[in-house]
């Protein structure tokens, strides 16, 4: 397992941990509630995506205003050819930031569905891998007579964020929701956009 996969993981757990500590604070009335959220997903590749959330949503009349402490994470692959040579690229992604979202048609006494437009910023780690097994010009050799390269960097990034949701109950609901991370930098594997779908399930303490 990638060292950002392991991370990403212990993470995940200390937010579900950490939501469970807090759920006994959570504030009693309709005014705002504390809650979690995490979920599973993928890429327009078909790579492997997570995330959970820690957030206190703010109530305002049949809307609601979430802040959150997010982590995201996830391996994606991709293929191409330049008409000489295949290439295969492996990133593996973990997001630590906070987001912001606006909710449409969540007031507490309310159940169906409702919708989420938000943004964030994160400081996001990148595990970059590229590979060919005809391309000898990447750097290292490898055993099938190509090359690969590989580089680890960190970065800060902009997170947006628009989902539709489904109110089960006044503390469950379902998200299916698209954070899109933007990573910042000059290098040519920086400066990248990550699309990801995931759906998620949110409980609140109130």
């Amino acid at each position: 397992m990638k060292r950002t996969q392991r991370f990403g993981l212990l993470l995940l757990c200390l937010v579900a941990c950490l939501g469970m500590s807090v759920g006994d604070t959570a504030c009693a009335e309709k005014a705002g509630a504390v809650g979690v959220r995490a979920g599973v997903g993928t890429d327009i590749e078909g790579g492997l995506a997570y995330g959970a959330q820690l957030s206190y949503t703010l109530f305002q009349g049949p809307n609601a205003f979430e802040l959150g402490l997010a982590v995201f994470g996830g391996t994606f692959k991709e293929e191409s050819n330049n008409g000489f040579n295949d290439y295969f690229e492996e990133t593996n992604l973990l997001v630590i930031g906070a987001l912001a979202n606006y909710l449409f048609r969540y007031a507490m006494e309310l159940d169906g569905p409702y919708f989420a437009a938000g943004i964030g910023v994160g400081a996001i780690s990148v595990e970059w891998e590229e590979r060919s097994p005809t391309d000898i010009s990447l750097g290292t050799p490898t055993p099938d007579g190509g090359s690969m390269q590989s580089e680890d960097a960190t970065a800060a990034g902009l997170i947006l964020n628009f989902g539709i949701g489904y109110r089960l109950t006044e503390q469950f609901d379902l998200r299916a929701q698209v954070p899109t991370f933007f990573i910042s930098g000059s290098d040519e594997r920086d400066g990248k956009i990550i699309p990801t779908i995931t759906l998620t399930l949110g409980f609140n303490f109130s």
